[in-house]
Protein backbone atom coordinates (compact mmCIF):
# COMPACT_ATOMS: atom_id res chain seq x y z
CA UNK A 1 0.00 0.00 0.00
CA UNK A 2 1.70 3.61 -0.97
CA UNK A 3 2.18 5.71 2.03
CA UNK A 4 -0.10 8.36 2.71
CA UNK A 5 0.81 11.70 4.44
CA UNK A 6 -1.13 14.79 5.70
CA UNK A 7 -0.58 18.62 5.46
CA UNK A 8 -2.34 21.89 6.32
CA UNK A 9 -2.46 24.43 3.00
CA UNK A 10 -0.52 26.93 5.37
CA UNK A 11 2.28 24.08 5.55
CA UNK A 12 1.87 23.31 2.13
CA UNK A 13 2.19 27.20 1.80
CA UNK A 14 5.24 27.30 3.94
CA UNK A 15 7.06 24.52 1.45
CA UNK A 16 6.51 27.04 -1.39
CA UNK A 17 8.45 29.90 -0.01
CA UNK A 18 11.24 27.26 1.27
CA UNK A 19 10.97 23.14 2.06
CA UNK A 20 13.57 23.67 4.42
CA UNK A 21 11.34 26.13 6.61
CA UNK A 22 8.79 23.33 6.32
CA UNK A 23 10.91 20.60 7.29
CA UNK A 24 12.00 22.91 10.80
CA UNK A 25 8.54 23.38 11.55
CA UNK A 26 7.33 19.85 11.34
CA UNK A 27 10.59 17.54 12.28
CA UNK A 28 12.42 20.00 14.45
CA UNK A 29 9.69 22.05 16.66
CA UNK A 30 10.46 25.23 15.10
CA UNK A 31 6.66 26.68 15.34
CA UNK A 32 8.14 30.28 14.44
CA UNK A 33 9.20 28.96 10.82
CA UNK A 34 6.07 30.45 9.08
CA UNK A 35 7.26 33.60 10.12
CA UNK A 36 10.48 33.44 7.88
CA UNK A 37 9.64 35.78 5.02
CA UNK A 38 7.27 37.67 5.94
CA UNK A 39 6.74 41.44 6.92
CA UNK A 40 4.03 42.72 8.61
CA UNK A 41 1.60 41.38 11.18
CA UNK A 42 0.53 38.89 9.22
CA UNK A 43 -1.49 36.36 10.77
CA UNK A 44 -2.64 38.76 13.85
CA UNK A 45 -4.39 41.10 11.45
CA UNK A 46 -5.79 38.60 9.09
CA UNK A 47 -6.99 36.19 11.47
CA UNK A 48 -8.41 39.33 13.39
CA UNK A 49 -10.28 40.56 10.70
CA UNK A 50 -11.58 37.43 9.41
CA UNK A 51 -13.30 35.64 12.91
CA UNK A 52 -14.57 39.39 13.76
CA UNK A 53 -15.52 40.88 10.68
CA UNK A 54 -16.07 38.92 7.76
CA UNK A 55 -16.71 35.45 9.37
CA UNK A 56 -19.65 37.20 11.40
CA UNK A 57 -20.77 38.70 8.05
CA UNK A 58 -20.60 35.57 5.65
CA UNK A 59 -22.15 33.38 8.36
CA UNK A 60 -25.35 35.87 8.47
CA UNK A 61 -25.51 36.17 4.70
CA UNK A 62 -25.18 33.02 4.19
CA UNK A 63 -28.11 31.85 7.09
CA UNK A 64 -31.51 33.24 6.66
CA UNK A 65 -31.74 32.65 10.57
CA UNK A 66 -29.17 35.13 11.76
CA UNK A 67 -30.39 38.39 13.13
CA UNK A 68 -28.21 40.28 10.12
CA UNK A 69 -29.40 38.77 7.32
CA UNK A 70 -32.10 40.65 6.48
CA UNK A 71 -30.19 43.90 7.00
CA UNK A 72 -27.26 42.89 5.37
CA UNK A 73 -30.09 41.89 2.09
CA UNK A 74 -31.03 45.18 2.07
CA UNK A 75 -27.80 46.54 2.31
CA UNK A 76 -26.76 45.05 -1.34
CA UNK A 77 -29.13 46.96 -3.70
CA UNK A 78 -27.13 50.14 -1.78
CA UNK A 79 -24.03 49.13 -3.41
CA UNK A 80 -20.55 49.23 -1.60
CA UNK A 81 -21.58 52.92 0.35
CA UNK A 82 -24.68 50.85 1.80
CA UNK A 83 -23.10 47.55 2.48
CA UNK A 84 -20.20 48.98 4.46
CA UNK A 85 -22.25 51.25 6.45
CA UNK A 86 -24.13 48.14 7.39
CA UNK A 87 -21.24 46.70 7.86
CA UNK A 88 -19.47 49.51 10.23
CA UNK A 89 -22.72 49.71 12.03
CA UNK A 90 -23.27 46.07 12.87
CA UNK A 91 -20.12 44.32 13.27
CA UNK A 92 -17.41 46.54 13.24
CA UNK A 93 -18.26 49.00 16.09
CA UNK A 94 -20.18 46.23 17.97
CA UNK A 95 -16.65 44.48 17.65
CA UNK A 96 -14.81 47.83 18.84
CA UNK A 97 -17.21 47.87 21.93
CA UNK A 98 -16.31 45.04 23.07
CA UNK A 99 -12.53 45.08 22.33
CA UNK A 100 -11.04 48.44 21.62
CA UNK A 101 -9.11 48.30 25.07
CA UNK A 102 -7.30 44.93 23.46
CA UNK A 103 -6.47 46.68 20.40
CA UNK A 104 -4.29 49.86 19.15
CA UNK A 105 -4.65 52.50 16.97
CA UNK A 106 -3.25 50.43 14.46
CA UNK A 107 -4.87 47.62 14.55
CA UNK A 108 -8.34 49.61 14.42
CA UNK A 109 -6.94 51.71 11.32
CA UNK A 110 -6.00 48.60 9.58
CA UNK A 111 -8.98 46.48 10.29
CA UNK A 112 -11.44 49.94 9.00
CA UNK A 113 -9.31 50.06 6.04
CA UNK A 114 -10.28 46.51 5.56
CA UNK A 115 -13.18 46.93 5.79
CA UNK A 116 -13.36 49.46 2.96
CA UNK A 117 -11.42 47.84 0.08
CA UNK A 118 -12.75 44.32 0.79
CA UNK A 119 -16.74 45.97 0.41
CA UNK A 120 -15.03 47.53 -2.35
CA UNK A 121 -13.91 44.70 -3.76
CA UNK A 122 -17.18 42.34 -3.09
CA UNK A 123 -19.42 45.22 -4.59
CA UNK A 124 -17.95 44.90 -8.17
CA UNK A 125 -18.35 41.18 -7.97
CA UNK A 126 -22.18 41.44 -6.90
CA UNK A 127 -22.44 44.03 -9.48
CA UNK A 128 -22.12 41.03 -12.36
CA UNK A 129 -24.89 39.25 -10.47
CA UNK A 130 -28.45 40.26 -11.62
CA UNK A 131 -30.51 37.77 -9.84
CA UNK A 132 -28.92 38.82 -6.62
CA UNK A 133 -29.68 42.74 -7.52
CA UNK A 134 -32.96 41.90 -8.28
CA UNK A 135 -34.06 39.77 -5.45
CA UNK A 136 -30.94 40.19 -2.90
CA UNK A 137 -33.03 38.06 0.08
CA UNK A 138 -34.39 35.05 -2.46
CA UNK A 139 -30.77 34.64 -4.37
CA UNK A 140 -28.42 35.42 -1.10
CA UNK A 141 -27.80 31.98 -0.16
CA UNK A 142 -26.52 30.82 -3.39
CA UNK A 143 -24.12 33.72 -3.87
CA UNK A 144 -22.56 33.42 0.06
CA UNK A 145 -21.46 30.38 0.70
CA UNK A 146 -20.72 29.56 4.17
CA UNK A 147 -16.85 30.30 5.36
CA UNK A 148 -14.41 28.45 7.62
CA UNK A 149 -15.37 25.45 5.65
CA UNK A 150 -12.57 22.64 5.75
CA UNK A 151 -11.79 20.94 2.55
CA UNK A 152 -9.88 17.98 1.78
CA UNK A 153 -8.24 16.41 -1.14
CA UNK A 154 -5.93 14.07 -2.62
CA UNK A 155 -3.13 14.08 -4.95
CA UNK A 156 -0.95 11.18 -6.05
CA UNK A 157 2.87 11.76 -5.90
CA UNK A 158 4.97 8.78 -7.19
CA UNK A 159 6.22 7.91 -3.74
CA UNK A 160 2.53 7.75 -2.52
CA UNK A 161 -0.68 9.57 -1.26
CA UNK A 162 -0.66 13.44 0.04
CA UNK A 163 -4.08 14.68 1.74
CA UNK A 164 -4.50 18.19 1.65
CA UNK A 165 -6.44 20.07 4.10
CA UNK A 166 -7.68 23.28 5.22
CA UNK A 167 -10.27 26.13 5.65
CA UNK A 168 -10.47 29.09 3.01
CA UNK A 169 -11.30 32.54 4.36
CA UNK A 170 -14.77 33.42 2.14
CA UNK A 171 -15.97 32.10 -1.04
CA UNK A 172 -18.61 33.86 -3.46
CA UNK A 173 -20.69 31.72 -5.79
CA UNK A 174 -22.10 33.90 -9.19
CA UNK A 175 -24.99 31.64 -10.14
CA UNK A 176 -25.59 33.59 -13.00
CA UNK A 177 -22.36 32.45 -14.46
CA UNK A 178 -21.16 29.82 -12.61
CA UNK A 179 -18.34 31.63 -11.41
CA UNK A 180 -16.91 31.91 -7.94
CA UNK A 181 -14.53 34.31 -6.07
CA UNK A 182 -12.48 33.24 -3.34
CA UNK A 183 -11.35 36.04 -0.43
CA UNK A 184 -8.04 35.74 1.47
CA UNK A 185 -7.53 38.42 4.13
CA UNK A 186 -3.56 38.72 4.78
CA UNK A 187 -1.81 41.00 6.72
CA UNK A 188 1.62 41.08 5.14
CA UNK A 189 2.85 44.55 4.31
CA UNK A 190 4.93 44.44 1.12
CA UNK A 191 6.06 41.18 0.66
CA UNK A 192 6.53 39.13 -2.43
CA UNK A 193 3.27 38.34 -3.88
CA UNK A 194 4.46 34.18 -3.84
CA UNK A 195 3.57 34.43 0.13
CA UNK A 196 0.14 35.04 0.57
CA UNK A 197 -0.49 33.81 -3.29
CA UNK A 198 0.45 30.11 -2.56
CA UNK A 199 -1.71 29.77 0.38
CA UNK A 200 -4.40 30.87 -2.01
CA UNK A 201 -3.73 28.69 -5.08
CA UNK A 202 -3.77 25.24 -2.68
CA UNK A 203 -7.79 27.04 -1.63
CA UNK A 204 -8.22 27.41 -4.73
CA UNK A 205 -7.16 24.26 -6.07
CA UNK A 206 -9.60 22.24 -3.47
CA UNK A 207 -12.46 24.47 -4.38
CA UNK A 208 -11.90 22.58 -7.58
CA UNK A 209 -11.44 19.33 -6.73
CA UNK A 210 -15.23 19.86 -4.52
CA UNK A 211 -16.91 22.02 -6.84
CA UNK A 212 -15.55 21.60 -10.45
CA UNK A 213 -14.86 25.58 -10.90
CA UNK A 214 -11.63 27.15 -10.29
CA UNK A 215 -12.22 30.10 -8.74
CA UNK A 216 -10.86 33.39 -9.30
CA UNK A 217 -8.96 34.65 -6.39
CA UNK A 218 -8.80 38.21 -4.47
CA UNK A 219 -5.93 38.98 -1.95
CA UNK A 220 -7.05 41.68 0.19
CA UNK A 221 -4.34 43.19 2.65
CA UNK A 222 -4.97 44.65 6.33
CA UNK A 223 -1.39 46.08 7.15
CA UNK A 224 -0.55 48.22 3.71
CA UNK A 225 -1.93 51.18 3.45
CA UNK A 226 -3.06 52.25 -0.26
CA UNK A 227 -2.15 48.54 -1.66
CA UNK A 228 -4.85 47.70 -3.98
CA UNK A 229 -6.53 44.21 -3.49
CA UNK A 230 -4.70 41.59 -6.20
CA UNK A 231 -6.97 39.98 -8.55
CA UNK A 232 -6.38 36.83 -9.67
CA UNK A 233 -8.58 35.90 -12.77
CA UNK A 234 -10.00 31.87 -12.77
CA UNK A 235 -8.18 31.34 -16.07
CA UNK A 236 -4.69 32.89 -14.62
CA UNK A 237 -5.68 30.57 -11.16
CA UNK A 238 -6.33 27.39 -13.13
CA UNK A 239 -2.71 28.33 -15.37
CA UNK A 240 -0.97 28.77 -11.91
CA UNK A 241 -2.11 25.80 -10.68
CA UNK A 242 -1.29 23.24 -13.34
CA UNK A 243 2.31 25.06 -13.55
CA UNK A 244 3.23 24.98 -9.83
CA UNK A 245 0.98 22.95 -7.63
CA UNK A 246 2.17 19.28 -8.79
CA UNK A 247 5.77 20.33 -8.03
CA UNK A 248 4.95 21.62 -4.31
CA UNK A 249 3.15 19.04 -3.52
CA UNK A 250 5.59 16.42 -4.86
CA UNK A 251 7.89 18.57 -3.03
CA UNK A 252 5.52 18.70 0.64
CA UNK A 253 5.28 15.20 0.12
CA UNK A 254 9.19 14.89 0.52
CA UNK A 255 9.48 17.04 3.37
CA UNK A 256 6.81 15.03 5.18
CA UNK A 257 7.88 11.78 4.80
CA UNK A 258 11.62 12.16 4.77
CA UNK A 259 11.75 10.59 1.55
CA UNK A 260 14.34 13.04 0.10
CA UNK A 261 16.41 16.09 1.51
CA UNK A 262 14.30 19.16 1.41
CA UNK A 263 15.65 21.69 -1.24
CA UNK A 264 16.92 24.94 0.34
CA UNK A 265 15.85 27.90 -1.31
CA UNK A 266 18.70 30.07 -2.37
CA UNK A 267 17.52 33.62 -2.12
CA UNK A 268 19.29 36.37 -0.81
CA UNK A 269 16.21 38.29 0.41
CA UNK A 270 14.45 35.17 2.39
CA UNK A 271 18.19 33.98 3.55
CA UNK A 272 19.23 37.16 5.01
CA UNK A 273 16.31 37.16 7.27
CA UNK A 274 16.51 33.25 8.54
CA UNK A 275 17.58 31.71 11.67
CA UNK A 276 18.72 28.83 10.39
CA UNK A 277 20.76 30.12 7.53
CA UNK A 278 23.93 29.04 8.63
CA UNK A 279 23.25 25.08 9.77
CA UNK A 280 20.33 24.17 7.33
CA UNK A 281 22.86 22.41 4.99
CA UNK A 282 23.92 20.26 7.22
CA UNK A 283 21.07 20.23 9.36
CA UNK A 284 19.16 17.57 6.72
CA UNK A 285 22.12 16.02 5.19
CA UNK A 286 22.10 12.87 7.06
CA UNK A 287 18.35 12.47 7.26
Amino acid sequence: MSRKCYITVSNAALCQRCPALLAYKIHKGEKDAWKVGINGNGYYYGTLFHKNIAQVFFEAAADPSKRLHGKIARSLSGGASAIEAMIRENIFIPFLERHSEECSSGVIMAMARGISVWVRAMSEFFAAIPSLMRRPEENMRTVFIPPEQKLEACYDCPEGRLIIAGKYDALLFNPDRAEARLFEFKGYNKSDVTVPLSQSLIYAWLVFKHTGIVPSVEIIYLDDEGREPEIFESSCVSDMIVAGLPGLFRAAFGVISLERLPEIVRDKNLCVQCPFRKTCGNDWRNR
